[in-house]
């Protein structure tokens, strides 16, 4: 058995991590978290100064950032392919990047249809298709961050929980064919994170939370732990991170 997964299960130093939606919220705190742990981030995002906002809050070198529209599949190769200029692969990807609209039955326009499957959902499968190639990384993790939406969504959910609930079915799926390459891949299903996104939740749906509000830094070691080798025999899952939702 390693010493180092017994002394610290998440160890992840030198490890080299893509993290995208970096640039805020719990994309921005996986990132932190990821590097308090050792592990060297890409940090990927299409706010370029939000990103070197993040860049400079992580502890550490090594890290460095690549921005760009995720919807654009030209981009996500660019994006690959800058990664591994230094001539070292990837151990990780952390896909975070997305956006959660509310919007009523009747206005659903399928143009909003597309481009929220577009960023939650087609960004996702592109950018593990990328990752599986054996130039960008040599096994290792893909963490997809799901939403405990995609299970109990609340109402004006519609797409959301939708592009969510297709993320959580093709982790169960791509896990047969990614096991191959030495893959793992699993998703989290955070509950409400004290991000600024929940800004105006009513105290109801806080308090279906029975552990409250979760901390983004916690989301953070979360994926930490299904990065890091503490998960090995773990792989296909949704691994529910609720604060008590469903208990």
């Amino acid at each position: 058995m390693d010493n180092n997964v017994i002394l610290n299960p998440l160890e992840l130093t030198n490890k080299k991590i893509l993290v995208t939606g970096a640039s805020s919220g719990i994309g921005r705190a996986i990132a932190k978290s990821l590097a308090e742990l050792g592990a060297k981030i890409v940090l990927i995002g299409r706010d370029e100064r939000r990103l070197n906002e993040t860049l400079t809050s992580l502890k550490g070198g090594d890290h460095f950032i690549i921005s760009g529209d995720l919807c654009d599949q030209g981009i996500i190769k660019m994006i690959y392919e800058k990664a591994v200029e230094d001539g070292i692969k990837l151990d990780g990807l952390v896909h975070s990047a997305g956006v959660i609209p509310t919007i009523p039955l009747q206005q659903l326009k399928r143009e909003k249809l597309r481009q929220v499957m577009d960023v939650n959902y087609y960004a996702f499968i592109e950018m593990v298709k990328h990752y599986e190639k054996k130039k960008y990384s040599n096994g290792g993790s893909i963490v997809a961050i799901s939403s405990i939406a995609s299970v109990q969504p609340e109402k004006c959910q519609t797409i959301y929980s939708a592009s969510k609930a297709a993320m959580n079915a093709s982790v169960q799926a791509l896990a047969h064919e990614l096991a191959m390459k030495n893959i793992r891949i699993n998703a989290l299903l955070p509950g409400m994170t004290d991000t600024e996104i929940v800004v105006g939740a009513t105290e109801q749906l806080i308090n279906q939370q029975f552990l409250g509000l979760i901390n983004p830094s916690d989301v953070g070691l979360a994926t930490a732990f299904l990065l890091s080798n503490a998960s090995k025999y773990m792989t296909g899952r949704n691994l529910y991170y609720d604060a008590g939702r469903f208990s």
